[in-house]
């Protein structure tokens, strides 16, 4: 079974299309644009729709007046410079300039993209970074969960009216609402992705429920963003009706970073599309009706009515007079006619073991 990557309208996603795959590579490209090349020729292969990356600011988005003594940390690409502490799924926190890109790295990951047909997603962390990726050109925005409820922000990129994808972690409905308000009031095509905020996210707090009230609530479309080390999380989502899949990717888990330990390797990935292919086909629509794949199965089982015993020209047909049996005689009446020949007359002579037809019913 062959599946295609295929683009589509943020506003009119339509769920007869297999979902929307994107390949979180944010920053486990680790500031090296030789990573981030070989990462989206791996998602491409592994089925993603989309590539998306993290961009920050360092400068604008930290406080150093605080402490001063933690910048040289955050601004140093000396692999070495440790300053700050190591966190619990990964090696280095961050905002850390090590994790960046620059913005040459991404016009040339801009151009990859292009020439490889595949979407490019970026996720602002603030105005700066928000102004340098509009002016870059990308097909979607990303909102990060943090910055979901940060209406200021929201209001910032809302107002440049790029279509917007916003994860949802750490959020409340209401709080969903009062973000979606802001969109709509920009006329901003956008979409919210149930999300929780856990690296990696435990079976027991993915909470996929939430995909199907968050449909409900918002009367549109919903995706999921997962930070699970499995299939589960995508795979029940997709069944919930989720069209868009984010998952983060990874070369190795054991890579330093923050995220790669979270991640998806490109195998896990691409096994994890199949999946989310194979659920949605299953999923086909709301319509239960006979389908052509059931013939085989119809023709060889499909029981007829026959006669129990001899019935006279002009006799009731009851209950005791007529049952179904494995007829190869063409023709006939179905079971599901039932209620259709019962207590009608017949109008011949009918020996037993006689297939019945609607020509032998008054």
């Amino acid at each position: 079974m062959r599946m295609f990557r295929r683009k589509i309208n943020i506003m009119k996603i339509n769920l007869k299309k297999n979902p929307y795959f994107i390949a979180e590579i944010g920053i486990n490209h680790n500031g090296r644009y030789s990573i981030a090349k070989k990462m989206i020729i791996k998602a491409i292969k592994a089925g993603a729709s989309a590539v998306k990356f993290q961009k920050r600011d360092i400068k604008s988005l930290l406080n150093f007046g605080l402490k001063p003594q933690n910048a040289k940390g955050y601004l140093s690409k000396n692999e070495n410079d440790t300053n700050h502490k190591l966190t619990k799924y990964g090696a280095w926190t961050y905002p850390d300039i090590r994790l960046e890109l620059s913005d040459n790295d991404y016009l040339k990951i801009k151009k990859l993209c292009k020439i490889k047909n595949i979407d490019l997603i970026i996720t602002p962390w603030d105005n700066s970074s928000a102004d340098f990726i509009e002016k870059l050109g990308v097909k979607f925005f990303k909102i990060a969960s943090i910055d979901a409820n940060n209406y200021q922000f929201c209001e910032y990129i809302a107002k440049k009216k790029i279509p917007t994808i916003i994860s949802t972690g750490m959020c409340s409905y209401n709080e969903i609402l009062k973000t979606r308000k802001i969109f709509k009031k920009n006329k901003t095509p956008h979409i919210f992705l149930h999300c929780t905020s856990a690296y990696p996210t435990e079976t027991k707090d993915k909470n996929l429920k939430c995909i199907t009230e968050m449909r409900k609530i918002l009367k549109d479309n919903v995706g999921f963003s997962g930070h699970g080390t499995s299939y589960i999380g995508p795979i029940g989502a997709v069944a919930l009706g989720a069209s868009i899949i984010e998952k983060h990717v990874t070369l190795n888990k054991k890579m330093l970073g923050s995220d790669h330990a979270a991640s998806l390797n490109f195998e896990e990935f691409k096994r994890m599309t199949d999946l989310c292919n194979e659920i949605y086909l299953s999923l086909g629509n709301n319509e239960k009706k006979f389908l052509k794949s059931e013939t085989i199965l119809k023709n060889i089982l499909l029981r007829k009515f026959v006669t129990t015993k001899k019935i006279q020209k002009g006799v009731t047909l009851k209950k005791n007079s007529i049952n179904t049996a494995l007829t190869f005689k063409k023709g006939g009446i179905h079971p599901k006619d039932y209620f259709r020949i019962i207590n009608r007359k017949v109008k011949k002579n009918l020996k037993k073991g006689h297939v019945l037809s609607f020509a032998d019913i008054k």
